[in-house]
């Protein structure tokens, strides 16, 4: 089944806030590319990009803006030696929270990333505001579209849970940063109060990490 994402080009979303991280060029490792909705922006702006992508159809559709798309389930591959120390950047969008096992994804991936490169995730958050008011009324539905409830989701982190990801994968968080969701106006205005108190109004946590000075 193809994953037909689109790209989101609001200037807070969590796609556009990862795409300017990154910048021009570098080597990027796009992990559950998709169809390749990061990768095409990435590539247009001069990256190398690899991705890994466990739906087939979805990998065809990456090729065209990827390198080499590796088709394979993440929780179960180890990419080859001439990856090692390879990458300036790996991107973890909308990724972990369908893995059974997402520290130990962390932990063997860091070999890919450069000393000085930097690992990009993007987590839904368990405790937002609209999710609190639904248990508050006992209603707990998954749900089709992709949203934080969605029916793939099997871990679930709040802003606690995601820093002890991170700090157990002996990364060192570089930027905690969110999206609060898509709201068409006023969007620097939410960003802001969001970051004030983002365990309750982020939709999502964008977290970018380094390798731990200890680990190196």
């Amino acid at each position: 089944m193809v994953r037909t994402y689109s790209f989101n080009p609001d200037s807070y979303s969590m796609h556009t806030q990862i795409v300017n991280f990154i910048g021009k060029h570098g080597k990027v490792l796009d992990v559950g590319c998709a169809i390749g909705h990061i990768s095409d922006i990435l590539t247009s702006n001069g990256c190398e990009v690899v991705g890994i992508e466990l739906d087939k159809d979805s990998a065809r559709k990456a090729e065209n803006y990827c390198r080499e798309v590796i088709i394979g389930d993440v929780e179960l591959m180890e990419l080859s030696d001439e990856y090692e120390n390879y990458f300036d950047f790996i991107i973890f969008a909308d990724v972990l929270e369908h893995l059974k096992e997402p520290l130990n994804v962390l932990q063997r991936f860091k070999k890919y990333l450069k000393n000085d490169g930097y690992i990009l995730v993007s987590l839904p958050n368990i405790s937002n505001w609209r999710l609190r008011i639904k248990f508050l009324f006992g209603n707990f539905e998954y749900e089709d579209d992709g949203g934080l409830l969605d029916k793939t989701h099997i871990t679930f982190f709040n802003e606690n849970s995601a820093n002890k990801l991170f700090k157990d994968a002996g990364l060192e968080i570089y930027k905690f940063d969110l999206t609060v969701g898509d709201i068409p106006k006023y969007g620097r205005f939410f960003h802001f109060i969001g970051n004030l108190w983002p365990n309750l109004f982020a939709y999502q946590f964008l977290i970018i990490a380094k390798k731990h000075k200890k680990s190196l």
